[in-house]
Order: C-alpha cells, then structure tokens, then sequence
C-alpha cells in the first residue's frame, strides 16, 4: 500500500521510527559531528540503525539526511560533499527497508536564522532545502520536514519541496510550552502556524521534538481544534539531562508508550519518537498499535 492508501484507511495507525541522534551517541559519536557524514564514513552503523527500526515495526524510516542541507554542511565545510552524502544515504536505507515498508526523505532546518536573530532570508532558505530535495527525490517515497523553529522557514522548505516533487509530505514544526500555550521560539503559535500549514499543499500537519510525551498528548488535543488533515507526533522521551559531553533522557519506556497509546486515541495518524527513543521504544508502540 501507498502512503495516501494508509492515510484513507481510518484503522491504521503509521508507526514512523525514533530517534537517529541519540543511538549514534550511544555509539560514542564525536561531539560536534555532523551525523550525516556517518553515511560516507561509517555507513554500517547508519544501515544498523536503520535496521533496527524497521525490525522493531517501523512502518517508514527517514533517511540519515536531517542536516544535509548546503546552509547548514557549509558551516562545517562540508558543502562540497552534499551530493555523496545523500546518495549513500539512500543507498544505505535501500538496502534495508522491508518489503511493504517506506522510505521518508528527512528534511531538517538550515541552523541559519533571519534577522534579527541571523542573517537568512526565504530565498536564501528556498535555495538550500531545493538543493536537498533535488538530490533526495529519486529516492524517497514521501518527505518529512521537520523540527523547524520558524514558520517562514517551514514555508520556503515546504515550497522547495513541491517545486521538485507532489509525493506526500509531512510538515513537522517544534514548539515549547508556555504560560500561554505553545509556540516555535520565533514567537509563532500553534494556532497561527496550523492555520498557515492548513493553506499549503501538504498531507500531514506534525509537531516533534523539543516535549516530551505529556506535553505533547496536551500539543495534538489543542491541535486537532484548528485542522482536519491528519496529525504526525514524534515527542522526545522526556527532557535532556547533560552530563559533562553526553546528553541521557531518561523517562521510562513504559510511561512513553502510555501517553502515544493516549495520542493515538485522541485521533493521532502518525506516531514515532524523536530525541532519546530507540528501537525498544518503536517495538513497545508497535505492540500497542497491533492490540488496538
């Protein structure tokens, strides 16, 4: 079946997968390496990842492409590589996914900023996540652009993406809890940013990173006032605690998978991790998706 197929059925739940940054520092990455270059220098480790996700039920896996756009490889001098970085992540991807399962090409944000915080503009923004695409097409069956903080940001990746391709697309913005609701740290509130992502052409509205389950349980039940397309969720498994160089999260597997049942029953379409899930977490809501 189609990704547009699972989002006519009413009785499926996607299972996306968890988090990629977080088992690489498990596995001693470097600190300050771009994961992507991982795809070139230690592609087995990528492959195992990606593995491991689609084994423990993931029904679609992103590529190792979060921050392989060129704004964002060029501050690591790495711009010049984009084109190997993305073609071995397709590669490597490939090799694993299931038959019946998908391939989600990973769109992440520039790390650039407009003013008055940096210096980026839409086109300058527009350029880079079309450069991204461009390469990734060939090879994913729909696109996830996610953890994007600012909602001009999300709207030039979202129209990169459509000028190069009419797959599915998920668009998954991150925001905080305030005092007054939530908000991305630009100041756009949930609210402003559903209505605008209402307007585009995309098929799934998401929000990930950032909160944990509760407060993301608390995200969906405030969204699903202002949209009817179909909801993507993928919290973070509680907040990070830093230790010296290493970041842990620490909440129990168990209480995770709970608030993602409770998600799923207030009308979540898409389910996942972001930042400290793993494979035992994907294979836990697997379980609870199956009982449902």
């Amino acid at each position: 079946m189609s990704f547009q197929d699972w989002l006519k059925d009413d009785s499926k739940i996607v299972l996306f997968d968890g988090a990629m940054g977080t088992e690489l520092i498990k596995r001693e990455l470097e600190p300050g390496k771009v994961s992507d270059l991982l795809n070139i220098e230690q592609p087995d480790i990528i492959s195992e990842i990606h593995k491991s996700y689609y084994d423990a039920g993931s029904d679609m896996c992103q590529t190792n492409t979060f921050g392989s756009t060129p704004m964002n490889l060029k501050r690591h001098n790495l711009e010049d590589r984009i084109e190997e970085i993305i073609e071995n992540a397709l590669k490597i991807i490939k090799k694993v996914r299931p038959s019946g399962c998908l391939i989600v090409g990973d769109i992440g944000p520039t790390g650039e900023f407009r003013p008055p915080v940096g210096n980026a503009s839409s086109d300058q923004w527009y350029s880079s996540f079309s450069n991204q695409a461009k390469l990734l097409e060939k090879g994913v069956d729909l696109w996830h652009v996610e953890t994007i903080s600012d909602l001009e940001e999300m709207l030039a990746a979202i129209k990169a993406v459509r000028d190069v391709s009419q797959k599915p697309l998920i668009s998954s913005i991150t925001y905080k809890k305030t005092k007054r609701g939530f908000f991305t740290i630009m100041g756009d509130s949930l609210e402003k940013c559903i209505e605008a992502l209402n307007n585009e052409k995309i098929d799934v509205i998401g929000a990930n990173c950032t909160l944990g389950s509760k407060d993301m349980l608390e995200l969906l039940k405030t969204a699903k006032n202002f949209t009817d397309k179909p909801i993507s969720v993928k919290p973070n498994a509680g907040q990070p605690v830093v230790k010296g160089d290493k970041t842990y999260y620490k909440q129990p597997v168990e209480d995770f998978v709970n608030d993602i049942r409770e998600m799923i029953e207030f009308g979540a379409k898409i389910v996942g991790g972001c930042c400290g899930t793993s494979p035992k977490t994907i294979k836990e809501i697997r379980k609870i998706i199956d009982s449902i």
